[in-house]
């Protein structure tokens, strides 16, 4: 098997896994906390698809929540479900590993590539949100989405577009209604393709993986986010099974668009949307979409 991260330091990951004797009650900062995820990220991968062992159980807490590649929530035995289903890989490959730590949350994205025994190979790309708790970083949230045969590995990006202006006034009040607020109003901006709002309420370092698996960074968002595909295609997308979870200043909403196309088939799109206050404003870190029904 070829595991080419199966040879990180295990010091890096023992705070992680089990009660420290020092008792570790603050998060670490800086390099030293990037260092320790992206540890922790490699051996998660080798436990999901290669290994198959208890690693990357044991690392879900016990509130975990997230969405499977095939569109369905899954809760913590849920996940460990997902652990035991398939075939271990004969090889795994990773790239674009992305790690970003907000004090005591910390969120990864990245491409895996499966190999199987018949020699197939599936590219997922992931998102994964983790907890710093007393003693250790610990996965509160993922989901991943699989890559289309067109979609590229590669993140795409482009210039933000110019003259984008929203002049509108942000709802105010208790966070976990004004993030409620925002998320229909999020949604409602896809709908108006009212980018300006998009480019008010999106953090500088927004990413987004879409439903064919593609990873775009802000700039090529806000193009996108121009294009009227409710005006062109869609009769109706609503926002339904709406879920919100904040961990300090950052706040996961997972939540389902169960739409319809003008040409009669309906689907259901799945997302988690992760949200980040800074300045008392709420801005938007990062946006995932899965697949859960294709339109038919």
């Amino acid at each position: 098997m070829n595991h080419p991260y199966l040879f990180v330091p295990t010091i890096l990951l023992s705070a992680t896994m089990a009660q420290a004797a020092d008792d570790i009650a603050i998060p670490p900062g800086g390099e030293a906390a990037v260092t320790m995820l992206h540890a922790i990220n490699h051996r998660m991968l080798d436990s999901r698809y290669g290994r198959r062992d208890a690693f990357a159980e044991r690392l879900a807490a016990d509130d975990f929540f997230g969405l499977a590649r095939d569109g369905n929530w899954i809760d913590k035995s849920g996940f460990a479900g997902l652990l035991t289903r398939d075939r271990p890989a004969v090889e795994i490959f990773y790239d674009n590993i992305s790690v970003r730590v907000f004090d005591d949350v910390a969120l990864i994205a990245g491409l895996v590539t499966i190999a199987s025994e018949n020699g197939e190979k599936i590219r997922v790309r992931y998102t994964d949100s983790y907890v710093w708790r007393r003693y250790g970083w610990w996965l509160i949230a993922s989901q991943e989405t699989a890559l289309s045969g067109s979609a590229s590995g590669e993140i795409v990006t482009r210039p933000k577009p110019a003259g984008l202006d929203w002049q509108g006034v942000d709802p105010v009040g208790d966070d976990l209604l004004l993030l409620e607020r925002l998320n229909a109003n999020y949604v409602d901006a896809f709908r108006r393709a009212d980018a300006g709002w998009f480019d008010a309420h999106l953090a500088d370092d927004y990413v987004v993986t879409f439903a064919d698996g593609s990873f775009h960074d802000r700039g090529d968002a806000l193009a996108d986010f121009q294009i009227p595909y409710f005006d062109q295609s869609i009769r109706s997308f609503p926002v339904g099974a709406v879920r919100i979870r904040r961990f300090g200043d950052i706040a996961l909403i997972h939540a389902e668009n169960d739409y319809e196309l003008k040409d009669g088939r309906k689907g259901i799109n799945r997302y988690t949307d992760i949200w980040r206050k800074t300045g008392g404003e709420w801005k938007c870190l990062s946006a995932h979409i899965t697949i859960f029904k294709p339109p038919v």
